[in-house]
């Protein structure tokens, strides 16, 4: 549980109960467990905690709601129609609830349901299954008007109906002045009795999973608030006029409406690519970024006061990749954090997540993570050893490069400091807090409870991991005399300082671009049983515009940010249990700890993008080539290679397709992968469908069917 002296909104439970909602609440902590490969806890955890607040508060579950804006759930309710065996609609509150007739697909509250219902007190007056119906035919019913179901709200959608939404003001509101939120949130309109009796607001719990981001420092209580509110159905202008979201006149799939960036881009919904002026240079606008994205919708709501608990899912954590998927990990972290303050309970957990030092030693490094606190991270800092280099250890703190809870501190979200009060169930000890690190405390003696990975995106390497990038460039510029740390820095150190903050991503509207981009690919997937390929093939986009004679147009949006990734590539490299001499520094020599150059790190980088994890020996998925080979064979050779489960391909199918070929088995299926030069062989041998062209339309594409289709 966290505390601080930050003033509370009052409370809208009954008196008699507010101190056991705020007192009873405990942290748990599980620490030092660990594993690469973790089930998914979120279902069972929110059952959990619905359990507590039926078995310890008395709150019948008909008093509870479940209510959801992920991102993709519209698109994603869509494909599920697709695949529904007996042909039925599947709404986006049966995909919520991850069952529809015979159909099983989704998030799976359905299963949170049952626990629930299995677990009711003998001649309990309330059932947990009540309200599933409804979500399967999409009945919508205001939650003033719900007398004996527990429903499922899905929160992107206010277009179908106006009076389920209302704009409320932003006091402050740096991005916004006024926001459209669904009234289940915060309730109706103040001035209308009838409204207010029909939408009467909430206590809303916050239940963020605990998670790094690609873009935000990490994923926690003020993002998941902060992004997750912001309706993605919402069209004040008109029919799929999305205020918050792309693409237009779609279904939603990216709520790309929403300032990321600090420069925003000026994007053409044709191409989802920026616009540019007569100069050339791209049309941005300046904005306060996601921080202030994030701040003004809590702002928003809290300013309704609704009253609002947070509790934090860090019984496992996702590294490396916030969706778990790809090169995602799960990590056992065994976390559970609750408390009332946004900001004080956010910062305890990004400090644990970002430093992985005990505070006798965090003290040591005189590292201030930017609130007066020491939370460093120990990393590896790459440096020149004779012609190679090697890894030795120090220390960084992506915390002082982050200024989300300062400014979310400043517009009275909460306050930084705080106090813990927890009990750790595998040592059955104590958790306090001393000067903010969590510990155990024995016989008056403090122990501090850290994680034991390391956490960063991979799409963010060079912000998360700065000092390791940045010593990475500098051995490289010492050892080549390039000056690749010097580019980097001109690209995004808009204040010269020499550090790159979470507000510093250049100023060529990089994510704006990302996400219209990708939400032009994703949103397809509501309508073409098979664009789920299409969206894997996006990483062709990047790519292509990351390098100006890789694209007809000579767009470089993601150009800068390339170097970036890069330097992420080659830490994987660096990682791998064999070594290689270089490809282009003569002398060098990569992996068991040795970092490569950059130029083969790009190369290794666009070998992975083209033939997937097996690169440089074998083709495999997900990768441009698999997925282009598993939509020739699905529509020209029903799925012979990709098999039964269609978005779950068969991992052997390319080694069988280039097998079967070789020996004469198959003919060839009709398409073609068009790549740059030195990437049509794998160990000596020549891949087919693969053809080497320098012609800048045509590089990374793929043509099916004699060029009838053209991908992207």
């Amino acid at each position: 549980v966290i505390s601080s002296n930050a003033s509370m909104p009052s409370c809208t439970l009954p008196r008699s109960r507010r101190n056991d909602a705020v007192g009873k609440i405990r942290l748990r902590a599980r620490a030092r467990v660990r594993s690469q490969r973790a089930p998914r806890l979120t279902k069972p955890f929110i059952a959990a905690l619905m359990r507590w607040f039926h078995d310890h508060l008395g709150i019948s579950y008909h008093q509870m709601s479940l209510g959801e804006a992920a991102t993709m759930m519209p698109v994603i309710a869509g494909s599920y129609s697709m695949l529904h065996p007996e042909g039925k609609k599947v709404t986006v509150e049966a995909a919520l609830e991850g069952k529809s007739g015979k159909f099983y697909g989704g998030w799976g509250f359905y299963f949170a349901r049952k626990y629930l219902a299995e677990n009711l007190d003998p001649g309990a007056a309330d059932d947990p299954m009540a309200g599933f119906a409804e979500s399967v035919a999409g009945t919508y019913i205001p939650p003033g008007e719900v007398r004996d179901k527990l429903m499922v709200y899905d929160l992107n959608q206010i277009s179908d109906d106006l009076t389920k939404g209302r704009s409320v003001p932003v006091p402050g509101g740096l991005n916004y002045r006024d926001i459209a939120l669904h009234k289940v949130i915060v309730g109706g309109d103040p001035d209308d009795a009838e409204d207010r009796k029909k939408y009467p607001g909430c206590i809303l719990i916050n239940v963020p999973k605990f998670k790094v981001h690609a873009i935000a420092l990490f994923t926690n209580i003020i993002k998941n608030l902060g992004i997750g509110l912001y309706p993605m159905q919402h069209a004040a202008k008109g029919h799929q006029k999305w205020d918050y979201s792309v693409p237009q006149g779609q279904i939603p799939a990216m709520k790309g409406g929403i300032p990321h960036g600090v420069w925003v881009a000026d994007v053409d919904p044709d191409t989802g690519l920026p616009k540019r002026d007569a100069s050339g240079e791209y049309i941005v606008r300046k904005t306060g970024g996601i921080t202030a994205t994030m701040i003004d919708i809590v702002k928003a709501v809290a300013n309704q006061d609704i009253f609002m608990v947070h509790v934090v899912d860090g019984i496992e954590a996702i590294n490396i990749d916030h969706t778990g998927m790809g090169q995602g990990i799960r990590t056992r972290e065994g976390l559970v954090v609750a408390g009332l303050d946004p900001v004080a309970a956010d910062l305890l957990c990004a400090r644990y997540m970002f430093s992985n030092v005990p505070l006798g030693q965090a003290q040591k490094t005189k590292l201030d993570d930017g609130t007066g606190g020491f939370f460093p991270q120990a990393v590896p800092v790459p440096k020149r050893d004779g012609n190679n280099i090697v890894n030795e250890m120090g220390y960084d703190c992506p915390l002082a490069r982050d200024i989300c809870f300062e400014k979310a501190e400043a517009r009275g979200l909460g306050e930084r400091k705080y106090q813990v009060h927890g009990h750790d169930v595998v040592s059955d000890l104590p958790i306090v807090s001393l000067m903010g690190h969590l510990g155990t405390v024995r016989e008056g003696q403090f122990s501090d409870l850290i994680t034991e990975t390391l956490f960063f995106d991979g799409q963010k390497f060079a912000w998360d991991m700065q000092k390791t990038a940045f010593g990475y460039l500098e051995a490289l510029d010492e050892l080549t005399g390039s000056s690749h740390k010097e580019a980097f820095l001109e690209s995004f150190d808009e204040d010269k300082d020499g550090i790159i903050t979470y507000e510093e991503f250049g100023k060529k509207g990089i994510w704006e671009t990302y996400l219209h981009s990708s939400g032009r690919v994703v949103s397809q997937m509501d309508s073409d049983p098979l664009a789920y390929l299409r969206s894997g093939f996006f990483t062709s986009f990047i790519l292509k515009h990351s390098d100006p004679s890789m694209n007809a147009e000579s767009h470089d949006v993601f150009s800068d940010f390339a170097l970036g990734i890069k330097t992420m590539a080659a830490f994987r490299m660096s990682q791998m249990e064999l070594e290689m001499p270089d490809t282009f520094v003569e002398g060098l020599v990569w992996g068991k700890g040795k970092w490569p150059s950059l130029e083969t790190a790009g190369s290794f980088q666009m070998g992975m993008a083209i033939f997937g994890a097996g690169f440089p020996f074998s083709p495999e998925g997900p990768g441009l080539y698999s997925t282009a080979l598993y939509y020739a064979d699905l529509t020209q050779n029903g799925g012979k290679y990709a098999g039964e489960y269609r978005s779950a391909p068969n991992p052997m199918g390319v080694e069988n397709y280039i097998s079967d070929l070789s020996s004469g088995q198959t003919e060839p299926l009709d398409f073609t992968l068009f790549v740059p030069a030195g990437f049509d062989t794998l160990a000596d041998n020549a891949i087919p469908n693969i053809e080497v062209t320098a012609d800048p339309a045509k590089i990374l594409t793929a043509s099916f069917e004699q060029g009838k289709e053209i991908w992207p």
